[in-house]
């Protein structure tokens, strides 16, 4: 039997069904009864019912079904990565688990491209590292960079922003004049890692506005709320609005050819109520 290699992945319930279909091919007999007796199931569509996104995997049950696919330690270890990772309750856990996850040298070798959208989102100042690399006053070294950001970071934090920059494409340095481009190239957003990267991102983002209010005068940024009652139709309204307004900052973003700051603009718009049968957010 061909087993799925399970460090190709980051949804456990996508590992469960290959692996179970490499079993079914193997046998064609094994039904999701027989396979959850075997297991020690109690539930004979356990499995299944796994698979399908409408139970969860207790620590216990997860430990019976790395036995069931006879996964060996390392794999069993990866295995229990992923279901916390999958069933994390806040975005701390799910940061916690993805990071076991990126330890794995074999899942960091399958998912570079991902661990690397991963970092360039986590990390709020590699956007603006990428900003100040074309800077038309910037001397080429990294320590020009970081006494320029705020806050503060080091110069090793700029040398790895620039590495990772570079291998995900989106700098070039041009060997004619020794300056470095702007690539034109989009990080993908598409991958559930990514996707976490990003809400790290938008974290951070709104922490760096909080900070904004305590060290710059009203002169150096604008800072406005307003707290309103809306219906739906109005809600969709003033989304369709706010992300019009969005697609001008990026226009005008599009348009400089030289800067003289990098600055950080946060849009939100989120609701403060909730109705009585309403669930827990999504992580």
């Amino acid at each position: 039997m061909n087993k799925p290699d399970i460090f190709k992945y980051i949804q456990y319930r996508a590992y469960l069904k290959d692996a179970f279909t490499a079993i079914q091919k193997a046998s064609p007999r094994m039904s999701y009864r027989t396979f959850a007796k075997k297991a020690g199931f109690t539930s004979p569509n356990f499995l299944q019912m796994v698979i399908l996104g409408k139970r969860n995997l207790s620590s216990t049950n997860a430990v019976v079904a790395a036995k069931a696919f006879k996964l060996n330690k390392q794999e069993t270890d990866f295995f229990q990565y992923l279901v916390g990772y999958d069933q994390a309750k806040s975005l701390d856990e799910k940061n916690l688990y993805y990071q076991k996850i990126l330890r794995n040298a074999r899942y960091a070798s399958a998912k570079y491209l991902d661990k690397s959208q991963y970092e360039f989102f986590t990390h709020w100042y590699i956007p603006v590292v990428r900003e100040l690399l074309v800077h038309k006053e910037f001397d080429g070294s990294s320590g020009w960079i970081a006494e320029r950001i705020f806050p503060r970071i080091t110069i090793a934090q700029v040398d790895s922003a620039k590495t990772l920059l570079t291998n995900l494409d989106l700098v070039r340095l041009d060997p004619d004049s020794g300056r470095w481009r702007l690539v034109d190239t989009v990080v993908s957003t598409d991958s559930e890692t990514t996707h976490l990267g990003i809400r790290n991102y938008h974290m951070a983002a709104i922490q760096l506005a909080h900070d904004s209010l305590k060290v710059f005068g009203p002169a150096e940024r604008d800072v406005r709320s307003v707290t309103i009652g809306l219906s739906h139709e109005a809600y969709g309204e003033l989304k369709s609005r706010i992300e019009n307004v969005w697609k001008e900052v990026l226009e005008i973003a599009g348009t400089q050819r030289e800067t003289d700051a990098v600055y950080q603009v946060n849009l939100q718009l989120f609701p403060l109520t909730r109705g009585p049968s309403s669930r827990e957010g999504k992580v």
